[in-house]
């Protein structure tokens, strides 16, 4: 479906592989040698065992003809072999550790009986001081034995001496996460009852249904989860939660362990490789039957899924944007579902308009949550024009006033707050205020972002980082301006402002590491924080019970985006930015920063009326037949030479536009990306529509472009490179 080689969709479930030291092995199938077989057939065939894999190259020994691969194609065809590759070098999956024990009385011998009191009337060796360490004890593990203080030398001699018996033992790696939250059990409103038995009877018939559950933030989404994964798994069935972010890992396993315990298993791009080969081995087994984790998740081995909850399905990180095949894991989880004859909940306070048309239209079964669990009020939302505090301040204000009093007032009260600002660094740019010149990236069309920590200009596309200038490069004068506002930044304003707080910042440049993101969420879920800072990581899906203030400083950042979606996410953002105040017994309160107080999307977010909101985008999504009216597939021309890219972004069009005589789709460009240049490669951008009256599944662009382009061998020729995007998120 996303136009991609099979090798590229099957590292996507088997990424440890390395294709490449792969090795072929090849097993016997039948019991009986079949008459008429060659000489070569016979001999391999006779050497076999029957039903054990033999790696090809003890076959070769037997026969080392060079159409040897083709032979063994011929026999697998007719069914007596079956051949398969496997990793060349397989690691121990399971890590294993020994454990010791005294041999009992009863089972020594009189050689034994005679060592055992020479050593123990003997000098006070170590050797006899374990001997008295084991004596009354069960099996002990070698890392117990260790911290007394005995080496693995005394302890092997004492096996050798048949005194101490020795058998491997597995050792699981340990997957809880230090991240202790306090969990109640909780009773399910009458709402949330009345989702979870609608979705009960088709989880019983083993039926394919897919529902989206449109739950306001603090609604109780998760608790229906839970229920509803209790009841899968005494049906005997497994269930997949996917998450939208690694950040919040610890407090949904926290959770889901809670309830489930060793059942629960996770899946993310942190784990080490040997702890994914681990996780995978024991979901084959049947150990884990529930995996929660981000997109990749979903490919989890599961035998026998019943479940697969979507959780915040409208993020935009579960499309693959960074590598093949460009697949979205909701899209895929349905499909994988429908597979299974399972269950598909999408739940989320302000789902993607691509789902809210499909349950308009009758395709998924629709719930909605208006309610906050316990009758919590939703936040107070306020709105702060920022060209107002420019005027009295006389320069751009990062902090407005009103803002200011709103965070003393809670940290007087030993509140928490959180505050969003969706750009990390410092700031977004350096300007020269004599000659106007700006700082950009040598490799990409885009400026570099000043990290005030290292002193640092750093590209967060492709990374470039150089030293920041103390004089203009260009004129040479001092007068350099920092633009724009980034976390660090914020963080600085907020210690001076509130020299007595304790602010936390939570960015990609403070989350580095295994369990970066973890020890932010544990100091401030702790109370070891009044603030956090973070960029949108901090607006989904957490739950902290003192928070009750959300201040969002750059409230209109994306707004005006070259992107027909930029007005949803903005909303979708902001929605849930808003949506971490007053999750415990106070109210909590919303106080939105931005230039363009006029705009319609902040009319619906005073009232958090996302339906209204949703119809008024419709009605030009409509107008301009894009989704969920259409479907989408975004061709991308890359090379290092920007005239051949013209070139065949240019041919590129002229084939579809052959292609497409019965005008089928209408087609866009070529013109230059968003941001026409990243990492010294050059993008041009062929945008293709699909009436969905038309062709609802994208199928015959699908076959035009994988046919007449990704599989044309002339076309791999080019000295640049095709992207093929099914169903484009992001179209920078």
């Amino acid at each position: 479906y996303y136009i991609c080689h099979l090798g590229e969709a099957y590292r996507l479930i088997q990424h440890s592989v390395n294709v490449g030291n792969s090795q072929l092995v090849v097993k016997r199938m039948v019991e009986e040698i079949p008459s008429r077989l060659g000489p070569v057939q016979r001999e391999i065939l006779t050497a076999l065992p029957v039903g054990e894999e033999v790696s090809i190259r003890k076959i070769r020994r037997l026969s080392n003809r060079p159409s040897l691969s083709a032979i063994l194609h011929q026999m697998e065809k007719k069914g007596w072999v079956q051949c398969r590759f496997t990793e060349a070098s397989r690691k121990k999956i399971i890590r294993t550790e020994d454990y010791f024990r005294l041999i009992p009385v009863e089972m020594r011998d009189e050689q034994m009986q005679r060592e055992f009191l020479r050593l123990k009337e003997g000098r006070r060796t170590k050797a006899r001081l374990l001997l008295e360490f084991l004596e009354g004890k069960d099996w002990l593990s070698f890392s117990v034995i260790r911290r007394e203080g005995f080496s693995r030398q005394v302890v092997n001699r004492l096996v050798q001496l048949r005194l101490v018996a020795v058998q491997q033992r597995p050792r699981h790696r340990s997957f809880d996460l230090p991240y202790a939250e306090v969990i109640k059990d909780v009773q399910l409103t009458p709402d949330q009852n009345e989702f979870v038995e609608r979705v009960e009877l088709f989880l019983r018939k083993g039926e394919f249904k897919p529902f989206l559950l449109h739950g306001i933030t603090g609604s109780g989404k998760t608790q229906i989860y839970i229920e509803l994964i209790r009841r899968v798994l005494k049906l005997g069935r497994q269930a997949i939660v996917l998450i939208p972010e690694i950040v919040l890992t610890p407090q949904t396993l926290t959770r889901f362990r809670y309830y489930f315990g060793e059942q629960v298993g996770v899946l993310h791009s942190r784990l080490s490789a040997g702890e994914k080969r681990e996780v995978l081995y024991r979901t084959r087994q049947g150990k884990f039957r529930v995996i929660i984790g981000p997109r990749s998740a979903i490919f989890a081995p599961l035998q026998n899924l019943g479940l697969v909850v979507v959780d915040e399905e409208q993020e935009s990180s579960y499309k693959q944007t960074d590598a093949q095949p460009h697949y979205h894991a909701r899209d895929v989880a349905i499909y994988r579902a429908y597979l299974n004859n399972a269950v598909v909940v999408l739940g989320s306070a302000t789902p993607s308009f691509e789902s809210l048309y499909n349950a308009r239209t009758g395709q998924y079964e629709y719930f909605q949550l208006s309610r906050r669990v316990e009758e919590r009020a939703l936040p107070r939302v306020s709105i702060v024009d920022l060209r107002e505090e420019w005027k009295k301040i006389g320069q751009q204000p990062i902090l407005s006033e009103n803002l200011e009093l709103k965070i003393e007032t809670r940290l007087l009260t030993r509140e928490q707050v959180m505050i969003l600002q969706n750009r990390r660094g410092y700031a977004p740019y350096l300007l020269c205020h004599d000659c106007g010149y700006v700082e950009k990236c040598p490799n990409c069309d885009i400026t570099l972002t000043y990290h005030q920590t290292t002193r640092r200009l750093i590209c967060h596309y492709c990374g470039y980082s150089r030293k920041a200038p103390d004089v203009c490069p260009r004129c040479e004068s001092m007068d350099i301006l920092y633009k724009g506002i980034g976390t660090q930044r914020l963080e600085e304003e907020l210690m001076e402002k509130f020299p007595h707080s304790r602010t936390l910042r939570m960015d990609q440049d403070t989350t580095r590491g295994k369990h970066g993101h973890l020890r932010i969420l544990e100091k401030f879920r702790t109370g070891e924080g009044d603030i956090l800072l973070g960029t949108k990581m901090i607006a989904k899906g957490l739950d902290f019970r003192r928070v009750t203030l959300v201040g969002i400083v750059s409230a209109d950042q994306g707004l005006h985006f070259p992107d027909f979606r930029a007005s949803e996410k903005v909303f979708q953002l902001l929605t849930q930015a808003a949506g971490r105040a007053g999750r415990g017994e106070s109210n909590g309160e919303v106080v939105i920063q931005t230039f363009d107080p006029n705009h319609y999307i902040f009319k619906f977010l005073l009232t958090h009326d996302y339906l209204q909101f949703y119809s008024r985008e419709m009605e030009s999504r409509e107008a301009l037949k894009y989704p969920p009216f259409s479907r989408l597939m975004l061709i991308r021309v890359e090379g290092k030479n920007l005239k051949q890219v013209q070139k065949y972004s240019q041919t590129v069009m002229n084939f579809l536009w052959k292609a497409n005589r019965e005008k089928k789709f209408s087609i866009l460009g070529p013109a230059p990306a968003p941001i026409p240049r990243i990492r010294e490669i050059y993008r041009y951008h062929i945008l293709i529509k699909q009436d969905k009256r038309q062709d609802a599944a994208l199928s015959t662009v699908r076959r035009i472009v994988r046919e007449g382009l990704y599989l044309n061998p002339e076309v791999k020729k080019w000295p640049v490179k095709l992207v093929i995007d099914v169903d484009p998120v992001d179209i920078l």
